[in-house]
């Protein structure tokens, strides 16, 4: 509440504040609180005075683990796109198939609407996903981290809620157990690297949050402003 307050006063009634200008202000996601961003502890995290949201956490990830988190995503979804994701054998005929080949069938089976879904929500979304992960996490490890993060940040929080490999992973599930009874089944690399991937971009999305990239990029100038290294 005294953030909240010494805010107003500062907008309204050009009352000094009790907090320095120099200190910035978050607003809570759930109740639009305003709020000091204040530095916490590693391992704790800043909550919403009003409604006890969690507003951040300090947590140890750093720019080196989310790079390496978005390059094995990067791997995993290759492997989920490049091999068969089952086989099926039914009387001496075996047929496997990818991902692309299954939307396909799909689609010549006159499911038109759901062959879409599945190549944009497992296939589309989750490579723009991955790719715009590691344009940011290259740019501020390796690159200018002045440059414009906004709009691949943007873009990162447009897509996450259309990737939905792991429901297409209960999907699969759920026709396994139906098929099982009907024909042998056996489980190809794909399928694999799907429950990898789910688990490698859960981890990855915890650790590239809004704030974390903004953190991570302001470290990187201030580093480099620092040693004196200049990108043109």
């Amino acid at each position: 509440m005294p953030y909240f307050l010494d805010f107003y006063l500062t907008l309204h009634h050009n009352v000094k504040p009790a907090i320095k200008p120099a200190h910035h202000f978050i607003v809570c996601h759930e109740c639009d609180l305003v709020c000091a961003d204040v530095p916490v502890a590693t391992g704790e995290a800043a909550s919403c005075p009003r409604c006890r949201a969690i507003l951040y956490r300090n947590g140890t990830a750093s720019v080196d683990v989310a790079l390496a988190l978005a390059i094995t995503s990067v791997i995993l979804l290759l492997l989920l796109n490049c091999f068969p994701l089952l086989s099926l054998k039914v009387q001496q005929v075996t047929r496997d198939t990818t991902l692309f080949h299954a939307a396909l069938a799909m689609w010549d089976d006159g499911m038109h609407i759901l062959s879409l879904l599945v190549i944009i929500t497992t296939m589309l979304a989750p490579t723009l996903q991955i790719s715009v992960a590691v344009y940011l996490l290259y740019v501020i490890r390796f690159g200018d981290a002045g440059l414009a993060l906004g709009a691949p940040l943007r873009a990162l929080q447009t897509l996450r809620p259309w990737s939905m490999v792991e429901i297409f992973m209960l999907g699969l599930l759920v026709s396994l157990v139906k098929l099982q009874h009907m024909a042998d089944i056996v489980i190809g690399p794909a399928l694999w690297s799907c429950a990898s991937l789910i688990f490698f971009t859960a981890a990855l999305t915890s650790v590239l949050t809004p704030r974390n990239i903004w953190l991570w990029a302001n470290a990187a100038k201030a580093s480099k402003a620092a040693t004196g290294v200049s990108h043109v």
